[in-house]
């Protein structure tokens, strides 16, 4: 007699994956606003905790659960802002943070931890990929001016 198959069923099944990574490169998008626009590190660094920022601190936060509520996630981005960078952080960027933020939980209620988990490690490297090739562009500019070729 053979045994039926059984299906493991998630809840979020049926979610559109392909819009829901189009949210997420969307707030990619937002946060690497953020990180280019708003905020100067006292220190520059290279490495990916240093181009990150506090955008870095917001996602392994979103990961760990540690925070569930918009306003304590804010407030913990803005205090690592304030603290690690030249510039106190503005309205505007605090409207961007918040923006990403509401997409981000409005994600998170749509999925499962597992997919939650994997779009966060996906949003991890796209706002990194975003800040670095930012980066590169201005370091080849840069020298471009150097040279005297601009």
């Amino acid at each position: 007699m053979s045994r039926p198959l059984v299906k493991m069923v998630e809840r979020g099944e049926g979610v559109n994956l392909a819009k829901i990574r189009e949210e997420i490169k969307n707030v990619a998008d937002m946060l690497a606003d953020y990180l280019n626009n708003y905020y100067r590190p006292e220190q520059i660094s290279y490495t990916k905790h240093g181009v990150m920022g506090p955008v870095g601190k917001l996602i392994s936060v979103m990961e760990s659960g540690r925070f569930e509520s918009k306003e304590a996630l804010i407030g913990f981005i803005v205090n690592i802002h304030n603290n690690t960078s030249r510039i106190k952080i503005s309205k505007e960027a605090i409207d961007i943070l918040e923006q990403a933020v509401d997409k981000l939980l409005e994600i998170k209620s749509k999925t499962t931890t597992r997919v939650w988990v994997r779009l966060l490690r996906e949003l991890d490297y796209a706002v990194y990929k975003h800040k670095m090739k930012k980066i590169v562009e201005s370091a080849a500019q840069k020298a471009k001016v150097k040279t005297g070729g601009g």
